[in-house]
């Protein structure tokens, strides 16, 4: 007889593509609540307001609000704009995403 355990959830982090997920760790620690001492920066990816409403996320909440899908969703949109070494200059060099 086989038993079948049912696999623990997993979290919406975990699924992130490799070298965002690396930028992320870099940014916040894969924290999608994160705020910067400033409180300037916010969320996984450490979007500032302006950037976050230049792809689109809605100006009636901070990146941080948003769920994790949301935040993927806008940091693939800035990188499709801009590239990696532009959208996260410092993580994207100091994780070697872009070399």
């Amino acid at each position: 007889m086989f038993l079948f355990h049912k696999p623990e959830p997993l979290n919406e982090v975990e699924l992130l593509a490799p070298d965002y997920r690396k930028v992320a760790f870099c940014e916040s620690s894969l924290n999608p609540r994160a705020v910067s001492r400033t409180g300037k920066y916010r969320g996984l990816f450490q979007f500032d307001q302006r950037s976050w409403e230049w792809v689109g996320g809605s100006p009636e909440i901070t990146p941080d609000e948003a769920s994790v899908s949301e935040q993927y969703l806008r940091a693939r949109l800035l990188v499709s704009k801009q590239g990696f070494a532009r959208a996260f200059p410092q993580c994207a060099y100091k994780t070697g995403v872009v070399k």
